[in-house]
């Protein structure tokens, strides 16, 4: 049986509200008459393991969904921006001499660092690809070179979608919900512990079995004395 140094419900890490809902549960019952609990409390305490377990569960797998969309976005990006270069390696060859055309490609610098400016770069190539084929030029990327350059941007653009939709859909819901889970919970607690000692002094060894804290003796002369 689990051993909680304090009742300050507001400070619990995840874990440790867990084992206190989980032993209340165990106990809440055999408690209820002799401590007059309201049935209210009675039916949450009962409930309040279950509900807190289900909310952790369901954040800790939509953030593991997230994290594999990370992994894929950053497999994806790589094989873009690989493909990105030698395209631009190749086109570069091409317009040597040629400085307004490596300028009007966006191939004439560095490439650069931030993953929404490297997509930029390879928006850009391919949009003037596009114009040069209209107007005729003889110097472009093949077809097929401009399908699987086009083909993996597609997959890149599509798994940070799935971020975003993932986060603002999923995720943060369900973290919003696990944060009110928690405060409605540390209510319930603070209330269930008040009814509690209604009956039972603070160094009742019996408290833990609602999941909370038993005062040393001591510490209760002590603060009584302060007060005094």
């Amino acid at each position: 049986m689990p051993i909680f140094k304090d009742n300050y419900f507001t400070n619990d890490s995840y874990l440790l509200r867990l084992s206190r809902l989980e032993i209340l549960k165990k106990f809440i019952h055999e408690w209820a008459g002799s401590l007059s609990i309201p049935g209210e409390l009675v039916e949450w305490g009962n409930r309040a393991f279950d509900r807190w377990q289900e909310i952790l569960q369901a954040v800790k797998k939509h953030k593991g969904s997230t994290n594999n969309f990370y992994a894929e976005q950053k497999d994806a990006d790589e094989k873009t921006f690989k493909y990105y270069l030698k395209c631009k390696r190749l086109l570069v060859s091409q317009f040597s001499d040629d400085l307004p055309k490596l300028k009007a490609c966006g191939i004439n610098g560095r490439f650069p660092r931030n993953r929404i400016e490297k997509i930029k770069s390879v928006e850009r190539l391919l949009q003037v690809n596009i114009r040069m084929v209209e107007k005729g030029d003889s110097k472009i990327l093949p077809e097929n070179f401009v399908v699987q350059l086009r083909t993996l941007l597609k997959k890149s653009n599509s798994i940070n979608e799935n971020i975003f939709a993932n986060k603002e859909k999923g995720t943060e819901k369900k973290v919003a919900k696990q944060v009110e889970i928690f405060q409605e919970d540390s209510k319930k607690l603070r209330t269930l512990y008040s009814w509690a000692l209604m009956t039972w002094e603070p160094d009742e060894p019996y408290l833990v079995q609602l999941g909370f804290a038993v005062k040393p003796k001591k510490f209760i002369q002590e603060e009584e004395t302060e007060k005094a």
